[in-house]
């Protein structure tokens, strides 16, 4: 007896086929890559073409390893039918459509090594109806990755997965073998402890670890896992490890925190989930697990996140090429196929059968602290935030936004507001944050960062602001507490030159223009609420002598909130200062008003505070960086 295909699996595999109609319609014969309108990337045009190519085939791959609906048939061969083509004339040197060959430091090498994956992932349709000097052809292609070049972070992976490709198909060269076992173990070296890899260059632990250490550690655990156990051992075990702690990150709504470097992937971070079920190395409740994924999946393609042709775009939750890095294109977001790695599950496997089981978001508030990564995770009213200790803004970061690692905290249905040079001459955005400005203008936000403690209660870490060109140094040391919606702030400061400090709240978005609100001269409960009920505030306690908006209300200037095209967030400002300073302030964003009523301190003395609230009733704070104030 045929077991029927859940609705579950066929909603899944629906989806997928959503996405591909838009780019099907792209497909031209004769060609190998996709006309997405849309920005281009630094890289160059054969690099946003083969981009193009490559990760809608990963989304194609997902689709076609799916168990085939009767109605789909057509389609399925006519896809498959245009990556075959396409997969060779770019890869032939003498054919117009070529993508030309790997090169130091190139995209290519990240492409070609996701298009290996989806080759075995689907290999029936993509690979196996090659012929013999077709599939030459590609192998010769492909090996053009070999002494490169690459970036010291998950890019080593892609090397990995070509290599053992190649060899897997015969086309292996005597060295490829060290050069795949040196690169995974440079990899290895970046975990951290629990799952968690630091990025290599990139210095920051964020998305990426679903988006790809795990993505990649585990399609080689299972694709060539076999030739080294212990080490396909290890790196399922890490994915146990992750997925344990990465559950926490996803709102009751599906939505997981933008945060970190290339957001615009969005529903890519959920690929861990399924991959871990597809491998066995998750013993989460897989009821939970799907709902998760759905959740996430739901929350992004309901959105308005396609552009006019119907593909998708870069943005969030909704089209905002700001957001891009500058290595990204018009086909960058399709990296989020990834996100599908559910449909390798097999339609009979529990996973698409037991009943849904809440989030840990819909259960209630908690706070996970990730000592390794030194990042706390807490839930709030069915939202969820990231409180961020422990990622650097290094050098390298600093092309690809600031913003996206050096705020005290990223929470989902808030987002953020973004920073470019060129439009506003700084690299860091005031909302959720701690910076400083200079007697010639310059902004700088937070630099090298050191957790220095963290528990489920609180979290602290020692960073710097400031730059080299001019020897702009300041010393910071910052504490951070919460309850409910509420933040507790305590930054100590040693300023090595004159400065004025900015501490931003919440940046709330909003749809429609319109919203006016007055500047403040003096500190005080600094309060917004927009009609919808949603509120940010930020109450000074120590430190400041004025406050101020930072607000998109108008087309005026240019857009800078991930979630909407208007923001309004307020600011406390300091004097003109310098040498030792002590800053305290409570920041809160929510939809209960009686909740947003300020804080009284009811007493401080030297590391201990108690605060009263009229609806939360006492908080008391121990803790050594706690002056007594007046």
């Amino acid at each position: 007896m045929i077991t029927p295909v859940p609705a579950a699996y066929r909603n899944w595999q629906q989806q997928a086929k959503r996405l591909l109609e838009p780019l099907a319609a792209l497909m031209q014969p004769g060609l190998a890559d996709l006309s997405i309108k849309g920005i281009a990337s630094d890289h160059d045009a054969q690099a946003d073409r083969l981009e193009s190519f490559a990760r809608p085939l990963v989304l194609a791959a997902h689709y076609l390893h799916s168990v085939p609906d009767a109605a789909d048939h057509e389609f399925r061969d006519r896809i498959a039918q245009w990556f075959r083509s396409g997969l060779v004339i770019g890869s032939d040197p003498t054919h117009p459509a070529y993508w030309g060959p790997d090169a130091s430091y190139h995209q290519h090498h990240v492409e070609m090594g996701l298009m290996t994956i989806g080759l075995q992932i689907a290999p029936a349709q993509l690979w196996t109806p090659l012929t013999q000097a077709q599939k030459d052809q590609v192998a010769r292609w492909l090996g053009t990755c070999r002494g490169g070049g690459i970036v010291n972070n998950n890019h080593l992976f892609m090397s990995v997965h070509i290599l053992e490709f190649l060899g897997q198909q015969g086309y292996a060269h005597r060295t490829d073998r060290t050069v795949i076992d040196t690169h995974l173990r440079q990899l290895e070296t970046m975990h951290r402890g629990g799952g968690w890899f630091e990025d290599g260059i990139n210095q920051a632990f964020d998305h990426y670890n679903a988006y790809a250490f795990h993505f990649y550690g585990l399609w080689w655990a299972r694709l060539h896992g076999d030739r080294d156990p212990a080490r396909a051992t290890r790196w399922r075990e890490w994915t146990r490890q992750f997925v344990d702690d990465y559950q926490y990150f996803f709102a009751a709504s599906g939505e997981h925190p933008a945060f970190g470097r290339s957001i615009c992937y969005r529903f890519n971070a959920i690929n861990v989930f399924g991959l871990a079920v597809a491998n066995d190395c998750t013993g989460l409740p897989l009821g939970r697990l799907r709902r998760l994924c759905t959740r996430n999946l739901d929350f992004f393609l309901s959105r308005s996140i396609y552009q006019e042709q119907g593909c998708l775009s870069v943005g969030w939750t909704d089209r905002f090429d700001a957001i891009a890095e500058v290595y990204s294109c018009a086909a960058s977001p399709y990296w989020c196929a990834k996100g599908f790695a559910a449909l390798t599950i097999p339609p009979d496997h529990p996973f698409w059968h037991v009943p849904e089981e809440p989030l840990p978001a819909e259960l209630g508030d908690f706070a996970r602290a990730i000592a390794p990564a030194g990042l706390l995770v807490r839930g709030v009213g069915g939202e969820v935030e990231i409180l961020n200790a422990g990622s650097m803004v290094g050098n390298t970061q600093l092309r690809y936004g600031a913003w996206k690692w050096s705020k005290l905290a990223y929470r989902t249905g808030v987002g953020f507001t973004l920073a470019r040079k060129k439009d506003f001459a700084t690299d860091w955005s005031l909302d959720s944050a701690l910076t400083q400005e200079t007697d010639d203008g310059r902004v700088f936000g937070r630099h090298s960062t050191v957790c220095v403690e963290m528990d489920e209660h609180h979290l602290g870490y020692s960073h710097g602001m400031g730059s080299k060109i001019g020897q702009v140094s300041t010393g910071a040391e910052s504490f951070l507490w919460w309850k409910s919606g509420w933040l507790l702030h305590v930054h100590q400061l040693e300023a090595r030159q004159p400065v004025t400090y900015r501490l931003g709240g919440y940046a709330l978005p909003m749809a429609e223009p319109g919203v006016v609100v007055a500047a403040n001269s003096t500190p005080g409960n600094v309060t917004y609420f927009h009609p919808d009920g949603r509120g940010t505030v930020l109450q000074p306690l120590h430190g400041f002598s004025a406050a101020e908006w930072d607000n998109r209300t108008d087309d005026s200037i240019p857009r800078r909130h991930i979630h909407a095209p208007y923001h309004v967030c307020p600011i406390l400002r300091t004097a003109r200062t310098s040498g030792a300073t002590f800053l305290a302030a409570l920041s809160w964003t929510g939809n209960q008003q009686a909740e947003a009523q300020p804080w009284h301190l009811a007493r401080t003395e030297p590391g201990k505070w108690l605060l009263q609230h009229p609806t939360l009733g006492l908080w008391e704070i121990t803790h050594w960086s706690l002056p007594a104030l007046a």
